[in-house]
């Protein structure tokens, strides 16, 4: 009976560690809250924790809200859609090299007139593997696996001019990115010890024999 729980937990622990293996960090847009009807600097942030690089990233311009301009980004050449008034409805950075590897990311920085009426303005965006994955991080549910990136226009954000930045939000990501490594350490010392526990305990039997 003791040996089929240690295999319950042999089983357990490697399904956790698959299914970490297998999740994604998010596309982001910094900062996430801004003053109506400034000029506010965005980050795009592209993480990658797979194996294959990123090589394309395809971002709509949410309805409301107008991108003046694009930072060009060592590596990647970057493409415009637009509507029949001009208005930049889509942006699509390619890689000219390899692309965003593994543990790596690339902040794409964006300049974006904001409405004078407040709101939240949903982004979504298609992330290119090498090999042809794509992730669609369009989910409308904040808490999906791969939720669209929102940004909020209200008063009294304090993020103006442009160049607005909340350490809050990389004090977020830091601690989603430890958490992320916690789990991971969690499972691999779970399995290890799992192991041992069950060749320790058939070690006697063999002896016997």
């Amino acid at each position: 009976m003791k040996s089929v729980k240690w295999l319950i937990s042999i089983v357990f622990a490697s399904v956790l560690l698959g299914s970490l293996s297998n999740v994604e960090a998010h596309v982001t847009l910094t900062p996430n809250a801004s003053e109506p009807g400034s000029y506010d600097e965005y980050s795009v942030r592209v993480p990658v924790e797979r194996a294959v690089p990123t090589t394309k990233l395809e971002l709509e311009v949410p309805d409301g809200v107008s991108l003046s301009t694009v930072e060009p980004v060592p590596g990647f050449k970057h493409t415009f859609e637009t509507d029949k008034q001009g208005n930049i409805k889509k942006i699509t950075w390619e890689a000219t090299g390899k692309g965003i590897g593994e543990h790596e990311h690339v902040d794409f920085p964006i300049v974006v007139a904001n409405p004078e009426k407040e709101g939240k303005f949903m982004w979504k965006a298609v992330q290119t593997y090498k090999d042809g994955k794509k992730v669609s991080w369009t989910d409308e549910n904040a808490d999906s696996e791969h939720p669209a990136p929102v940004t909020e226009v209200k008063k009294g954000s304090g993020t103006t001019g442009g160049h607005g930045h909340h350490h809050g939000d990389d004090h977020a990501s830091s601690e989603t990115g430890v958490s992320d490594t916690a789990l991971w350490i969690v499972s691999i010392l779970a399995l290890v010890v799992a192991l041992i526990a069950l060749f320790k305990r058939n070690l006697p039997r063999n002896k016997d024999k």
